[in-house]
């Protein structure tokens, strides 16, 4: 958070506040958002389980506008967006000049000279730079706009309760004209669920009309606290979380192979900015993303990790998993290393109920850790 940054509340603060019983908040992107609405780990098995609803309105979304908008993102984006039809989405990087990741986000195409990015962190100054090469405009939707994620075996069927059709497969996108209000059903997640975008006057009216049509199913609201713990299952990094994105042109770090992002790189587009550096850079990468399994229901974010004696890499963040009845983190460790299986040791932190520094026995697990439940 910058020391100019002025702390917002999402359009769905008033309905998050009012299911907040120990008024527990934190920040993220500048927004205030429910940390918990009681039980974390509860929270967190109710979408692999059943079904809940997150407020997602704090994502960076940036609309890019005009003639050569499909040429400005496909120079900035390790994927090309020029194929792209209208109503369907990437997932891709964009990189400094030094190949390494600034941001990672969803491409939607609208319209031909439309264009969505949204974003778990925002990097206007860079993507507004390309945009005025290209003459082409951008336009920041995050505060006009809110969205909600509902995750869950039942999402589907809480979403045709509420009168919406949601038949549309991944990465893909529809614009819809519901109960008088319009609205974007997305499925740009990676927890297979799906989101309902719309304008920030219509938000309640959104949560009101999905918390009823889920209450037969036992639908309950879910804090990024348990959203984080649907990442680390699922193998999901995410900047000002588990890195710091290389804003500085010429930070070598971190590279996409660091953070296991590399299938966001199309290796067959060859003009996307950072290219040359980040194919040399590739070459001579030493680490690599990992799961990592914990001897211990304590969580362990930053902690070293280490190898016949040797640091080998640290973990990321570090989650105690309800499905998996354990401590697990992601971490980046030496590839040489990186097999499932391997042994490792780790060092939990101290706290004021364990104040002795000591180890524990951890492992390297394939990630994902446990994969999304379908939704139906």
């Amino acid at each position: 958070m910058s020391a100019a940054a002025q702390i917002r509340a999402t359009p769905f603060h008033a309905r998050t506040a009012a299911n907040n019983p120990f008024n527990r908040w934190t920040i993220r992107n500048d927004f205030t958002l429910a940390a918990d609405f009681g039980d974390v780990q509860a929270e967190a098995l109710a979408a692999r389980a059943n079904i809940v609803l997150t407020d997602i309105s704090w994502r960076w979304r940036l609309f890019v506008e005009g003639a050569d908008a499909g040429d400005c993102l496909s120079r900035l984006m390790t994927k090309s967006v020029r194929a792209l039809e209208p109503g369907h989405s990437i997932k891709a990087l964009w990189l400094n000049d030094a190949g390494a990741v600034r941001g990672a986000g969803v491409v939607a195409r609208y319209a031909s000279d439309q264009f969505l990015l949204v974003s778990a962190a925002p990097d206007m100054a860079w993507v507004s730079e390309a945009a005025r090469q290209f003459s082409v405009s951008t336009r920041d939707a995050t505060e006009q706009t809110g969205g909600v994620a509902l995750i869950g075996p039942y999402a589907e069927a809480v979403l045709k309760a509420s009168g919406f059709e949601a038949d549309i497969p991944s990465l893909a996108f529809r614009k819809c004209f519901w109960r008088g209000l319009d609205v974007t059903l997305s499925r740009w997640g990676e927890q297979d669920g799906y989101e309902i975008w719309c304008k920030a006057d219509d938000c309640l009216i959104l949560w009101d009309c999905l918390m009823r049509a889920g209450a037969p199913l036992g639908i309950r609201p879910m804090g990024i606290s348990a959203f984080d713990i649907l990442d680390v299952e699922a193998g999901v990094p995410r900047p000002d979380r588990d890195y710091r994105t290389a804003t500085d042109g010429f930070a070598a770090t971190p590279s996409p192979e660091s953070l296991g992002l590399d299938s966001l790189i199309d290796e067959g587009h060859l003009t996307f900015n950072g290219y040359a550096a980040w194919k040399d850079a590739r070459r001579s990468g030493q680490t690599t993303l990992v799961g990592i399994e914990i001897d211990s229901e304590t969580s362990a974010p930053f902690a070293a990790l280490e190898h016949s004696g040797a640091v080998v890499g640290h973990t990321l963040t570090s989650v105690h998993s309800p499905a998996l009845r354990r401590a697990i983190a992601l971490a980046q460790v030496e590839k040489v290393l990186a097999v499932p299986g391997t042994e490792l040791l780790l060092r939990l932190p101290m706290s004021l109920y364990n104040p002795e520094l000591h180890s524990v026995a951890a492992r390297i697990a394939a990630l994902p850790f446990v994969k999304p439940a379908a939704a139906s």
